[in-house]
């Protein structure tokens, strides 16, 4: 269950649609869209930190734990960033609206 986000080919998608492609719509669409990106971002961020703690332990851990660890993750990454986040959805948010 390995997602891999490939930055450049984001950032080439980003910069080849219109630079006004936003205009005339939603501005609550447009803010879950940020959320949803800065969800994203987090939950890269904990995975990321979840690989440096040890799996040593007197218990071993099997797939199901990864799984759920995964999902655990997801939850907080969403729940952390509706409640405002690292202030990433925000500067999309002033970016995008100007």
């Amino acid at each position: 269950m390995e997602s891999r986000i490939d930055s450049a080919q984001l950032f080439s998608q980003v910069t080849t649609q219109a630079p006004n492609a936003h205009k005339g719509q939603d501005p609550q669409k447009l803010k879950e869209a940020a959320q949803q990106f800065e969800a994203i971002f987090i939950q890269q961020m904990y995975k990321e930190m979840r690989k440096t703690v040890p799996d040593d332990g007197l218990i071993q851990r099997g797939n199901a734990d990864d799984i759920y660890a995964q999902l655990q993750d997801m939850e907080a990454a969403k729940i952390t960033a509706q409640q405002g986040g690292i202030g990433l959805a925000d500067l999309m948010m002033q970016q995008l609206t100007k």
